[in-house]
């Protein structure tokens, strides 16, 4: 019998914390392989303080700064779901990646990684910016060649 993997995406939100903790109520099982996987975005260009006469060139150190901060805020995260799947003894790996199209990503690791189920949470957006930005559950639903689950936020 092969292993059943199960990707689950997070970004620190209630909301993905709420696919983990449903993940756990209503399907996990102790052969079941979980992996958590976080994609971050660079650091957006507009973060930065630019001088008038330096158009387009970042600061070495605040990049420095800014990229730290990213690393140190990615390791926390990843470090909470370490320590929830341990406590569980759970088959468990935490996984982050760059990218600043999350939806693709999440896809592109499934496919790869033969993930047989993902379940993730809702951003949260209002109506009216799901409309205009997109929404990366909806994108997964649309693109994902496995199984998706949807959990909506407890509002």
């Amino acid at each position: 019998m092969s292993t059943f993997t199960v990707l689950i995406p997070v970004d620190g939100s209630e909301n993905s914390d709420n696919a983990f903790n449903w993940y756990l109520k209503f399907c996990h099982k102790p052969d079941n392989e979980v992996i958590t996987y976080h994609c971050h975005e660079p650091p957006n260009l507009s973060a930065f303080s630019f001088k008038p006469k330096e158009f387009m060139q970042v600061p070495a150190e605040e990049w420095q700064n800014k990229m730290e901060a990213s690393v140190k805020e990615v390791k926390k995260l990843e470090d909470n779901y370490i320590v929830k799947s341990q406590s569980l003894k759970m088959h468990h790996k935490a996984v982050s990646e760059n990218s600043n199209k999350p939806g693709e990503a999440i896809c592109k690791y499934a496919k790869e990684n033969n993930v047989d189920l993902i379940v993730m949470g809702t951003r949260g957006l209002g109506t009216i910016r799901r409309t205009v930005l997109g929404s990366v559950s909806d994108y997964v639903i649309h693109h994902a060649e496995r199984p998706v689950s949807v959990i909506p936020s407890k509002k």
